[in-house]
Parts: C-alpha cells; structure tokens; sequence
C-alpha cells in the first residue's frame, strides 16, 4: 500500500486588498460532490496594475493547537512570477489560463478556477496537520493583499494496481 497525502483547504477570507493594485477579488471553495474529498479553490480579481516579479508573496502556517492558531515555522516566500512560474505547491494550481503567459501579467480580469495542491508537491512529514495558511502581497512595501485560509492535511493509501 502506498500513503499519498492531500490538502483540504476551506473558508477563505480576504481580510485586505489595495484598490491601487487590485480593483476587486473574490476567493471562495468548495468541493464538487461527496465522493471527492478535495475542496477547490477559485479566486477572481482584477488588477489594476502590471503584476511582475516587483510583487512579494508570503505565505505563514499556523498550526492549530487547542482551538487556537499558533504560527508554525514553516513559511514561504516568493516574488510573484516565480511563485507562479517555478513553485509547485501553490504555483502548479496558478499555472492556468492568462498566468500561463510570461511575466509581467497585463492590468486585466483575472479568473482561475478548480485549485487544489498537487499531492506530489506536499513533502513528506509535514509537521502538522491542521492549520491556517495566512497569504500576503506586497509591493515596494505597500500591502496589496491579505488573506487567509484554513488547511487540513489527509492520508489516502492508494492500493497499487495489479498488473
């Protein structure tokens, strides 16, 4: 038997956003049918500026510990076209429509649809396994974004198929 692992991630908020960067976004989940345990992320924005590698994306994980959230040490850190460009974690769901073109991304109507974290870009032992991921986007120093999202890491063993 093998053990391959997922992420279920719920209840976003956008708890901020700059109307000089960004003129709205919308970030909802939900999970399509009962038989699939995969919540799907879809995030619509439109930005109001060229978005290039001058944006910074950070992401912190809490864990949560006794009803509450704890920051973890995990963290992440990009600049905005090599998130979506180089990183599998949270870049592979980007890499979607109008992101699949180079950088810098046009002032434009952004929708990506149906997100989830590829299961083969969670490593393995990940220190825990209920938490919220907080997301941040800066430019120059200016925030641009803020948001958060709660996370939950499952087992599913996955029988090898006979050959």
């Amino acid at each position: 038997m093998v053990v391959s692992y997922y992420i279920l991630t719920q209840r976003p908020a956008v708890t901020y956003f700059n109307k000089t960067y960004i003129a709205y976004i919308k970030v909802s989940s939900q999970r399509h049918g009962r038989s699939n345990p995969l919540y799907y992320v879809d995030i619509h924005y439109k930005s109001v500026v060229p978005f290039d590698n001058e944006f910074k994306v950070d992401f912190y994980f809490f864990e949560l510990l006794s009803n509450e959230y704890r920051r973890g040490f995990v963290e992440m850190h990009f600049k905005w076209c090599d998130l979506i460009h180089k990183n599998p974690f949270f870049g592979a769901p980007m890499r979607q429509g109008k992101l699949l073109k180079p950088c810098p991304y046009p002032p434009d109507v952004y929708d990506m649809y149906n997100m989830t974290i590829p299961s083969l870009a969670i490593p393995p032992g990940f220190p825990f396994t209920k938490g919220r991921i907080f997301a941040n986007v800066s430019h120059h120093g200016n925030a641009v974004y803020c948001g958060h999202m709660d996370m939950e890491l499952k087992e599913k063993i996955v029988k090898p198929e006979k050959v």
